[in-house]
């Protein structure tokens, strides 16, 4: 069950100036990235995710090994069959610690980073980190490597006093190093009928034990992986939710139910009762249009039988059979809202599915109909992108990922719409995150982010993607590509890059701490924009009892003030000043930090005491502060002299 908030409104601000307004643009396409339109922060909302996993998460056999190891040997690798919930377990196993929630993080492939064989790397794993590594669906060659790395990994996880757990893909080969035979711990199948239940417990619903003794029931249940059942949940709880008034949880289960049943059967029977390409390009256009206007239905169903150049009805347009006796033939109706609709419930995803199992010379024309998407009539925003996110999900449950690649570039070419911006968050929000193809995704995300010359519609759209998604499961992964684009050559794209970075850095001290640890500020092209990078997040309120965030504040300071002119360094001075101030429990930490940054360059500190002096104006607490800031750069050691910018 998808919930999804509509925002039909098309309009965007009105550009009086030359070129696209990428800018003003910018918060459509970010809200477009993901299906979470709550405006939560990313990374709080990824914390609440995993809270969520939690609480409906049925241990399985094996669970109690597999935490023993976890808890006495810092490491576990978890095997299981596909299906049995192996990842889930590795996450709540890992959230289950002190500050579990808080400290966890995925690895990934440091090929996705650089061009280089390796796969680990020791420098991710900071002091008590909660740290998961999937390998369920790496290639046989990457987790040849990933084993080699994973020995190293683990020694400098226990002596960081940091957790991992790893979980091994289904055919994993026994013969890699010792040590890491002894931390394996399989687990068998949860019980599914036990997972049911708490995933409805989750939304509210509590049946009676002999409300799921059902005979159909408990054959489903018997196959379904753990992902299915809890999908199974939510379709009863939707079926609920739309249930006449009266009706109980029976009715509801029934409904869940016979919308699985009996799966591709029913299509392919019903495709060969169509033996019209139209009435065919009517079906598919109707699942991949399911709730949208029957005049959008309609004209989207005209354009696939183009597109797959199909021969067209000629017969004069009183001749044409009605759209509700087409839409008769299709199993489908117009609803009371004039929307389309098939008769039973869930069938579009399986005509979705049977056209892309069965038809793959389909897919290259469906691509050239996607580029129409934005033409299409009365296709309101949220319906758009429910359309994209239809379509790359079979592109990416099926294969292979170029064909949604190309789509997502098309749609961000500098000629692209606000729209097409938009669909381009979407696909790209959908891959970067896939299990299996996530990789591919982020790696090119990671190749346009170097490109300074980047197309500045593709930029923005990977800002949107990076800030909201991306930073949710990969948060390190989502810094790195942001900063990259704070080196863009467009000021724009720099300035957003900026903006995306201290907001998702926000809430997140670990994060945080990394991001001031890469910045490498200096006075040539990319050390300045470093600089602009530090300015935008730096903040005397976070981690200043940390040592080593002292020290880089204080570096990123003296260079702040060495290499950038007074009037790129007044404005964030000055924002210091007043969280320095009005925050009484940071202490006079802060003052130190930019006291010892004047004391390395003395010829600064005039312009950095007349900021201070006119920030302060006639508030004798403020006066306060500018004392204490004048005293620390007086007795601050002047480790590193050099010249002031002018």
């Amino acid at each position: 069950m998808t919930n999804s908030t509509r925002f039909d409104s098309s309009h965007g601000p009105v550009n009086s100036g030359p070129g696209p307004q990428y800018v003003a643009y910018y918060q459509d396409i970010r809200a477009s990235a993901a299906h979470d339109r709550s405006g939560r922060d990313p990374r709080q909302a990824a914390a609440e995710e995993l809270r969520r996993l939690k609480q409906r998460f049925v241990p399985p056999p094996g669970a109690d090994r597999a935490r023993r190891l976890l808890e006495d040997k810092r490491a576990v690798l978890l095997s299981a069959r596909p299906g049995h919930g192996a990842l889930t377990a590795a996450k709540v196993l890992l959230c289950e610690l002190p500050q579990g929630t808080q400290r966890f993080r995925e690895l990934v492939d440091q090929a996705e980073e650089e061009d280089t064989g390796r796969a680990l790397d020791a420098d991710q794993v900071e002091n008590g980190a909660a740290l998961l590594l999937d390998l369920s669906g790496v290639s046989d060659s990457r987790y040849a490597a990933f084993m080699a790395d994973l020995p190293g990994l683990i020694k400098v996880v226990r002596e960081r006093g940091a957790w991992l757990a790893t979980v091994l893909p289904r055919e994993w080969q026994a013969g890699f190093d010792r040590m890491l035979q002894g931390l394996v711990a399989p687990l068998g199948r949860p019980d599914a009928l036990d997972v049911l239940r708490v995933h409805l417990r989750g939304c509210g619903i509590r049946p009676a034990p002999s409300q799921l003794a059902g005979q159909e029931l408990g054959l489903l249940l018997a196959k379904a992986t753990m992902a299915e059942v809890a999908d199974l949940a939510e379709e009863i709880a939707a079926a609920g939710e739309g249930a006449s008034e009266g009706a109980g949880f029976e009715s509801w289960l029934s409904a869940a139910l016979a919308a699985r049943q009996p799966g591709m059967r029913d299509v392919d029977k019903h495709l060969a009762e169509l033996q019209g390409g139209a009435q065919r390009a009517l079906l598919l256009a109707t699942a991949l249009l399911h709730g949208a206007r029957a005049d959008t239905v309609h004209e989207a169903a005209v354009r696939l039988v183009r597109v797959t150049e199909h021969p067209e009805v000629t017969a004069p347009p009183l001749q044409h059979r009605t759209l509700t006796a087409r839409l008769g033939d299709i199993k489908a109706a117009v609803g009371a809202d004039g929307r389309v609709r098939f008769d039973a419930a869930a069938y579009d995803d399986r005509v979705r599915a049977y056209f892309w199992d069965n038809y793959p010379q389909l897919r290259a024309p469906l691509g050239r109909w996607m580029r129409q998407a934005t033409e299409f009539q009365a296709l309101g925003t949220s319906e758009r992108l429910e359309l994209v996110t239809r379509v790359a999900r079979e592109c990416l449950r099926t294969g292979p990922p170029e064909g949604l690649s190309d789509l997502a570039e098309r749609w961000s070419r500098p000629s692209a719409s606000k729209d097409e911006l938009s669909m381009a968050a979407r696909a790209l929000g959908e891959s970067v995150v896939h299990p299996r193809y996530g990789s591919f995704f982020r790696h090119r995300l990671y190749a346009w982010a170097q490109d300074a010359a980047l197309p500045t519609s593709r930029a923005h759209v990977l800002i949107g993607v990076c800030s909201e998604v991306l930073s949710r499961r990969f948060p390190d992964q989502a810094m790195v590509r942001l900063r990259h684009l704070s080196r863009h050559h467009q000021p724009g794209v720099r300035e957003t890059a900026r903006e995306a970075l201290s907001r998702i850095t926000d809430s997140d001290d670990r994060l945080y701490r990394s991001l001031l640890s890469r910045l490498r500020p200096g006075a040539d092209a990319r050390g300045r924009r470093d600089l602009d990078i530090f300015l935008q997040v730096a903040d005397p309120a976070r981690l200043m009892d940390d040592g080593e965030v002292h020290v880089l504040l204080t570096d990123h300071w003296a260079e702040a003030l060495a290499a950038v002119p007074r009037a790129g360094w007044e404005r964030p001075l000055r924002a210091w000043l007043d969280r320095a101030h009005s925050r009484p429990g940071v202490g006079p930490t802060p003052l130190g930090v930019l006291g010892e940054a004047c004391a390395r360059h003395r010829a600064a500190f005039g312009a950095v005491y007349a900021v201070a002096c006119a920030w302060a104006g006639t508030d004798p607490a403020r006066a306060r502060t500018v004392d204490a800031l004048w005293t620390t750069s007086r007795t601050a050691p002047n480790h590193r002299p050099a010249p002031a910018a002018p």
